[in-house]
């Protein structure tokens, strides 16, 4: 993982989880590692925390068969990327390459989040939102199986009885009528 801090004055800091480290920093049984850069505690500074999954072979020991050994996660470390008094300097973080932070005005906003709001309520030019996708979704199957309830549609398309909720709640669905819309069309030319 690659982190880039960007402040206004110039400054450049670049953090980067492959270099200069050995292949396995956590140890031989290593076998997963788990990168987080903590942008929701930017009160107390941009922080990355590491930690690892241990494949210890004594978690094999005593295990019925065809019972998979479970790879427990053990705490790392964690890494100050920038201070709380730094974090009023920075113009944007990007991770991989990929915008997550951005200063707007004197704050910040979280790329990640807003990308993820943005794509349940709001329609990316070219489709609906997610939101009624799945209400589109959920309409459709019922329509092919009547006596298909909600929840049962939900969970074929992927979703819960409650997400579906929340998203006929926050934007219902709006069905077009094609047909009103394109008659008459060519009387309005001109308009």
């Amino acid at each position: 993982m690659r982190v880039q801090v960007k402040y206004r004055s110039g400054r450049l800091d670049v953090f980067d989880t492959d270099s200069y480290t050995p292949a396995q920093p956590f140890g031989d049984g290593c076998m997963l590692a788990d990168y987080e850069v903590r942008f929701d505690r930017l009160e107390k500074g941009l922080w990355l925390q590491a930690h690892f999954y241990d494949a210890d072979p004594r978690f094999k020991e005593d295990l019925d068969d065809g019972v998979v050994p479970v790879g427990r996660r053990s705490m790392g470390w964690r890494f100050l990327l920038a201070e709380e008094a730094e974090l009023k300097e920075v113009e944007q973080v990007l991770v991989d390459g990929d915008r997550m932070l951005v200063r707007m005005g004197e704050g910040l906003v979280d790329v990640m989040r807003l990308d993820g709001a943005s794509a349940l309520l709001l329609s990316d030019g070219g489709g609906p939102s997610l939101a009624s996708k799945l209400q589109g979704v959920v309409e459709a199957l019922k329509a092919a199986d009547p006596t298909m309830d909600d929840e049962s549609a939900a969970a074929l398309a992927g979703s819960s009885w409650e997400s579906l909720a929340w998203a006929r709640e926050l934007q219902p669905l709006r069905q077009i009528e094609v047909e009103g819309e394109e008659e008459g069309w060519m009387d309005r030319e001109g308009d």
